[in-house]
């Protein structure tokens, strides 16, 4: 398992990335989807926020506990970003 801090690098590279397509999308569409994209672009900085902030107050007691939260947490966590990418690709140009 990942260590704490690594799950934080990954969160927030994932994140940033997925800004900046959200920007180069931006850049290229249309005037009418700006906004959405927008939207899109805020709905990931919260999602980091929120996740960083599960991971620095994890809740459990033993080891067995930590390695299914720690899991269970990384899974919501791609499976949220794959939610916004979908919804940046529905966007039409």
């Amino acid at each position: 398992m990942a260590n704490i801090r690594d799950l934080k690098k990954d969160v927030k590279q994932m994140v940033e990335h997925f800004i900046q397509e959200c920007y180069i999308h931006l850049a290229y569409s249309p005037p009418l989807n700006q906004e959405n994209v927008l939207d899109i672009i805020s709905d990931a900085m919260e999602l980091e926020k929120e996740m960083i902030i599960k991971l620095n107050s994890p809740i459990y007691t033993n080891k067995k506990e930590s390695r299914a939260y720690f899991k269970n947490l990384s899974g919501n966590f791609y499976d949220s970003i794959v939610e916004l990418i979908e919804r940046l690709n529905s966007l039409s140009y």
